[in-house]
């Protein structure tokens, strides 16, 4: 024991001298927390750190961000354990018996204007390779200090621009005040805290895989809040999603108490157990929760509103140096926790991972290979193994709840169904990701409180109980294939079913060929086509590589395509009917900036510039007079933008361009003359009774839907709903509203939600309320899409849909 001491005296010796060499000051330039630090310096930084503890820290770069800024991880550890890193990684995803460390990952600045958090995490590891180097002996620490450098950089430049010197402490002033969109979102405007699960974005889709790598015991999100909120750390509020055990939930009260002993010597202000609770999977707290993790959110009261000091409602000065101070404060106690508790950690991770004794152990998926394609992606992505039935298993009968009818019913296996498995190793994220019925412990939710798989996707599924259901390992379709051309053929053919269709439209249009669809179903080559149909006629696309390029460029998207030999079909209209339209190469516009919300801006512009590769223009409002002769279609997205009454729009519109508004931007368009929207009648007793203050915030939920799924009528002729036999949309706001034109999607009547919150007051008013339609406006169009398709990118039911609109609807 002795001689452990004398050893470990030394090693902190050594690294006390180290540290007088370096210090966070003699590499910046200033203490930190007085400035905020760009993303290539803080990169820098933690390359100059590891110059100075060599032994101790290592930096890797997993990835970079869209703007291309570096996103790296800092490894810290003994020197023992820093040189055998990939050893301690296999024994901890082996589940090895003589596993002895905690892992804890440490993640900062996911929004890029929560600031403090990458200054956070510099000092952090600086006081962990020094003072507290103890704290390792036990855990091996990985830090992650910016998730979104471009986020972040985005309001670091801002503030470097408006900033005052001194600063400014009063909030009105401009470096308080952000312009839009701000620095919360990553490059496309994303909020990368939502994007765990989903890895739309290629910092989400980076982190997460390296993430999957190591599985660590705990990991913390660092956040800010409001300027006027203390800070906040765990034990979180209710609900907790049920899979999470109870170990998970005690550790986290030790934790929060360890912190509290901190912040109660300082006299520094706290709240636990309210606000962020513990349901969406697609957090830094709860994914990783439901990977094992002790997932925890720490919010310090700060964010962009904050800069470097700001006066706050009860007259305090917050400073950024308090800030960071709160951060590092939490960020050791939990490496301090964690190093205490390393055995325990350990202990109860290989039992999470052992024990998934879940109500449905398979769930069994099927539909067309394209629509399953996307969700095998997002499987790969997750580490979710994936078997396939074989033809030797059809005759295999089960009994299953069917997703669709909310039944339990008889069902036989078919060829190319997928089994998933709530025995894995991710077994709990499985259950979590595709449970039919989420329970709630409490409906005071922080987000949406439905994301059921089968039905973001549009597949038929079953959840099986029983089992011993096996298909044999599937590792996803063909990326590309192998088809030959048919020289001399009338034209080719491929369907219209799935994402991958539009890449495939956008690469013929920007090779120069002419493509058509079919508004009405034909039968030739002994197959029936179906409405939306991409043709592309020999006869309209005369060059001498025509058979050569479009089979490269069918090949390269995995897209099958039939030669048709006639033009003369052998049931319905012939090809040159009046029915088969050219798509027109459209120009593509979407409203941009203040008061627009950013999130939805983004998530239409990153659906066409990275899923269907089709570029867009970004117009701000005060160049749309300009834009305008230019466009054919123009996006109106959610947020404040009052457009309805904007005379050259409507002559626009009326001459043959196409307007399609998302989510509550069709509310600018309700009730107003010339537009078919209007709000459904309440039967209710307007009489509203008195509410006791402790109920308010429960009455007003009442009146809210919280992200419910519902299924929806669809008349699947329509133009706008090509592609689809049925469609499931994820409602968040309550407000039903009446199309009278076109109502090609709208809810069942007397709908029932098939999972998710619905208020008790808002139930009875869903009945036949309308999801998306559109109306003929002079010689253009108008399309309505009440709830938004596109929602986080995840919602890949909603996606072929917003294309019918661009491509199929009003098109002569």
């Amino acid at each position: 024991m002795k001689k452990q001491f004398l050893v470990l005296l030394m090693c902190l010796s050594t690294l006390f001298a180290q540290a007088q060499k370096f210090t966070p000051a003699s590499y910046l330039g200033y203490e930190i927390g007085t400035r905020f630090t760009r993303q290539d310096k803080v990169v820098g930084y933690f390359q100059a750190l590891q110059s100075a503890f060599p032994t101790t820290l290592k930096v890797e770069k997993y990835g970079e961000t869209y703007e291309h800024r570096d996103l790296i991880l800092a490894f810290i550890g003994t020197p023992e354990n820093l040189k055998k890193l990939e050893e301690i990684r296999q024994a901890h995803q082996t589940h090895a018996s003589n596993e002895n460390l905690a892992i804890v990952w440490l993640s900062y600045n996911v929004h890029g204007n929560e600031s403090s958090g990458t200054e956070a995490a510099m000092q952090t590891a600086y006081r962990l390779l020094t003072d507290k180097a103890s704290y390792l002996e036990n855990t091996i620490v990985i830090m992650d200090p910016c998730l979104n450098p471009d986020g972040r950089d985005r309001y670091v430049n801002f503030y470097h621009q408006y900033g005052n010197a001194p600063a400014d402490l009063h909030k009105f002033s401009a470096e308080h005040n952000e312009p839009w969109p701000g620095g919360r979102p990553n490059h496309y405007l994303f909020d990368l805290n939502r994007d765990w699960a989903w890895m739309t974005q290629v910092e989400s889709e980076q982190r997460v895989q390296r993430y999957n790598q190591w599985l660590p015991h705990v990991h913390v999100d660092f956040h800010e809040q409001g300027i006027n909120e203390p800070y906040y750390f765990p034990p979180a509020a209710e609900p907790y999603h049920e899979v999470i055990t109870n170990w998970q939930r005690d550790f986290q009260k030790e934790i929060g108490a360890n912190h509290a002993s901190y912040f109660d010597k300082e006299g520094w202000l706290y709240f636990s157990k309210e606000i962020f609770d513990l349901l969406y999977p697609s957090y830094g707290d709860t994914y990783p929760t439901y990977n094992g993790s002790i997932g925890m959110t720490y919010e310090q009261g700060g964010s962009g509103r904050a800069g470097l000091a700001v006066i706050t409602q009860v007259g305090d000065t917050l400073s950024l140096m308090d800030r960071v101070t709160h951060h590092v404060t939490t960020g050791l106690s939990t490496v301090e926790m964690s190093a205490k508790n390393s055995e325990k950690l350990v202990k109860e991770y290989q039992l999470f991972c052992k024990n998934k004794n879940y109500k449905y152990k398979t769930y069994v998926l099927r539909a067309s290979e394209s629509k399953l394609e996307p969700l095998m992606e997002l499987m790969q992505k997750n580490g979710i193994q994936v078997e396939m039935v074989g033809s030797s298993s059809q005759e295999i009968s089960l009994k299953g709840f069917h997703f669709l009818n909310g039944q339990s019913e008889a069902l036989k296996l078919a060829q190319g169904d997928l089994l998933i498995h709530t025995n894995q190793e991710k077994g709990t994220l499985v259950n979590v990701l595709f449970e039919p019925k989420t329970k709630l412990s409490d409906s005071l939710t922080y987000d949406i409180t439905a994301w059921t798989l089968p039905f973001a996707f549009g597949l038929d599924a079953w959840a099986i109980e029983s089992s011993g259901v096996k298909g044999t390992s599937f590792s996803g379709y063909a990326k590309q294939l192998n088809q030959v051309s048919s020289p001399g053929c009338y034209a080719y053919a491929a369907s219209w079913d799935a994402m991958k269709s539009t890449r495939f439209l956008t690469e013929l249009q920007e090779a120069g060929l002419l493509v058509y669809f079919n508004e009405k179903r034909f039968k030739a080559e002994g197959s029936w086509f179906q409405p939306g149909t991409l043709i592309v006629l020999r006869g309209e696309n005369k060059r001498p590589d025509f058979d050569q390029l479009l089979i490269e460029i069918a090949n390269r998207n995995a897209v099958k395509i039939t030669a048709l030999t006639t033009g003369f079909v052998q049931e319905g209209l012939d090809l040159g009917s009046s029915s088969v339209k050219k798509i027109p190469n459209h120009s593509i516009g979407v409203l941009t900036g203040s008061p627009a919300s950013s999130l939805n801006v983004g998530e239409i512009w990153h659906f066409f510039e990275r899923q269907m590769g089709r570029s867009v223009h970004l117009v701000f409002f005060d160049d749309l007079e300009a834009a305008l002769p230019q466009l054919t279609v123009l996006f109106v997205p959610e947020g404040g933008i009052s457009i309805s009454e904007n005379a050259q729009v409507k002559e626009w519109i009326q001459q043959g361009g196409k307007l399609i508004v998302i989510g509550y931007a069709v509310d600018d368009f309700i009730g107003k003359e010339g537009f078919e929207l209007s709000r459904m009648e309440s039967k209710m007793d307007s009489i509203e009774k008195p509410v006791a203050f402790s109920q308010e915030e429960r009455d007003q939920i009442s009146s809210t839907i919280t992200g419910a799924i519902y299924e929806c009528d669809l008349d699947v002729t329509n133009p706008l709903a090509f592609g689809y036999l049925s469609y499931f949309t994820l409602r968040q706001g309550s407000d039903p509203i009446k199309l009278t034109a076109n109502n090609v999607v709208h809810l069942k009547k007397e709908a029932k939600a098939l999972n998710g919150f619905v208020g008790t007051k808002v139930k009875h008013l869903q009945s036949e309320a309308g999801i998306a339609g559109y109306q003929s406006y002079g010689n253009g169009s108008i399309i309505y899409f009440i709830d938004n398709p596109l929602f986080r990118g995840f919602w890949e039911n909603g996606k072929l849909m917003v294309a019918n609109a661009v491509f199929f609807v009003n098109e002569n």
